[in-house]
């Protein structure tokens, strides 16, 4: 008993040395968070988007390319069970138990860590023993040697989500500590090594070159972060699997609900790629570089926000307060919306010169921008109602209820395949988006309907109005800068050099338009936008 009680105090001790050691720096508030996350997902945006164009510029919208885009979704969905369901599951769980007792949940998390690699492992290994079966669900139209670049890549991508997987469990438990800055900067590393791998082995490993440099990036990722956890988040990695006393019982409850909604919304995935195989050569690529620009407005503004303030809506939810839950709601969706509004615009109306801006070149030809555009403008039309399903769903998870969520995606999956075979009869591979972007504003009201009714009211009405202004001011600013690149364009040349000049010269026309705009209409966030701004020149002056 006696040495029982030693090594109890002996853990603490270690425990309380490790929260005193952790410099102040890398805890933040939700604020500081939010920003952290905005600026590290623009630089990762920005690494991804010249990942991307030098891919398309490589590979263009060839069947490789196709290969390639039909089977990158199986690291999305490891990273999407482990992100949206058993971190969320986790950040909640966590919180709650940290604040009660500290050795006790970090004794709980070395056991759970354990678990998850145990089930990690398996599924990969299951992934790669039937990659061949899996060729025929990703992809029936590939044929001859295609069917075999298909699985290969399949094993690839599988290892790669392995790792990935475990270090965004760890990302998890950061988060939960309110440790975002290593969070925000680790990502980075994967697509940088794409980047390099792309660059020197594009010509003698062909497509492979972009699996093997995400493999690269995602093991060093890993390698970092389990020093991290060790040296700053008190983990402490053994081989205990007993989980009697721990909340594992618990985190299996709340996350198989997400897991399940994770997979509904990964089957539409696959569904969308096996009817596209069918089509012309060039389809599933086309939908990925144009689901790509879609991600970047939502990956920048929309997700480092719901995951900034998801920790301090799990506080309030654990507190029951509804008030703070609503706050923080509705300065997450009026925030969020203030660049949303901005971006799905200039998306709709600009498509064209922004995908020849960013991928027209080497292989990416006229038929491939012309194969991407519609595609693009039809994604751009959810950004918004994406937007605000990620937020409103943040808020479900807070108050540790997966059901509601999980019901309403099985059931948007449901009718999403059902309208993609009238769409794509219609209009082809461009079907898909848009009835993709019709069900999200369909599963959009739906779960603000379903919100209500759980907690009352979500300030609706005076969100609405804010969003009103916001939309007004878009719409004129978008229409003045169209009529400026118009002018402009009768006196440049066509190429892509000067359609990007014209582009970034309009781009500040808007940005001024806007901000007037919000001025003249008094929306609230044109005052929190220029006390931003404020605060970070006066930073800026300070530091110098």
């Amino acid at each position: 008993m006696g040495n029982k009680i030693q090594n109890d105090t002996r853990d603490s001790g270690q425990t309380a040395v490790i929260e005193r050691r952790t410099p102040r720096f890398l805890e933040q508030n939700a604020v500081q968070a939010s920003f952290i996350f905005m600026a590290s997902t623009l630089i990762s945006r920005i690494l991804g988007l010249g990942r991307d164009m030098l891919f398309g510029a490589y590979f263009g919208t060839s069947r490789a390319a196709d290969a390639l885009s039909a089977t990158l979704p199986i690291t999305s969905i490891f990273q999407d069970v482990m992100t949206s369901a058993i971190s969320v599951s986790l950040i909640t769980l966590f919180v709650e138990k940290y604040g009660k007792d500290r050795e006790q949940a970090l004794k709980d998390l070395s056991i759970i860590f354990n678990y998850i690699m145990l089930g990690l492992i398996i599924s990969t290994f299951f992934l790669m023993i039937f990659s061949n079966q899996f060729v025929s669900i990703l992809g029936p139209g590939f044929e001859g040697n295609y069917r075999n670049i298909v699985s290969k890549l399949v094993d690839l991508f599988s290892i790669t989500a392995l790792f990935w997987s475990i270090t965004y469990f760890l990302f998890g438990i950061a988060q939960s500590r309110k440790h975002f800055l290593v969070t925000a900067l680790f990502p980075l590393l994967s697509n940088t090594f794409i980047i390099i791998s792309l660059i020197t082995f594009h010509k003698t490993l062909g497509v492979y070159s972009y699996p093997v440099g995400m493999l690269a990036g995602v093991v060093i990722q890993f390698i970092l972060m389990i020093f991290y956890a060790k040296s700053f988040l008190g983990m402490k990695f053994t081989l205990n699997f007993n989980p009697k006393g721990t909340f594992l019982p618990a985190l299996l409850i709340l996350s198989l609900p997400l897991i399940l909604q994770q997979l509904s919304t990964y089957s539409v995935t696959v569904v969308s790629n096996n009817l596209a195989s069918r089509l012309q050569a060039g389809s599933i690529a086309a939908l990925g570089y144009a689901n790509k620009l879609r991600q970047l407005s939502l990956g920048i503004l929309t997700l480092p926000l719901a995951t900034s303030y998801y920790p301090f809506l799990s506080e309030a939810a654990a507190k029951n307060d509804f008030n703070k839950l609503r706050e923080i709601f509705s300065k997450s969706i009026r925030f969020a919306s203030f660049f949303i509004f901005p971006a799905m615009f200039v998306s709709i109306i600009f498509a064209n010169p922004i995908v020849r801006i960013v991928f027209e070149r080497g292989a990416f030809d006229a038929k491939a921008v012309s194969l991407t555009t519609k595609p693009f403008i039809f994604y751009s039309l959810s950004i918004f109602a994406a937007m605000v399903n990620i937020i409103t769903m943040r808020v479900f998870y807070a108050m540790k209820n997966m059901i509601i969520p999980l019901l309403i995606s099985i059931f948007m999956s449901a009718l999403n395949v059902a309208i993609f075979f009238p769409s794509i009869n219609a209009l082809q591979h461009s079907g898909i988006p848009l009835a993709i972007s019709i069900t999200l504003y369909i599963e959009m009201f739906i779960l603000l309907y379903a919100l209500i009714k759980k907690t009352g009211h979500m300030n609706l009405l005076s969100i609405g109005n804010s969003l009103l202004k916001l939309l007004a001011a878009s719409a004129i600013a978008t229409g003045l800068m169209y009529i400026f690149y118009k002018f402009l364009e009768i006196y440049l040349s066509k190429s892509n050099l000067y359609i990007a000049i014209n582009f970034l010269a309009s781009t500040i026309i808007f940005i001024f338009a806007y901000l007037i705009m919000l001025v003249i209409l008094k929306a609230d966030e044109s005052k929190t936008a220029f006390y931003v701004i404020k605060k970070i020149v006066a930073k800026v002056k300070r530091g110098s």
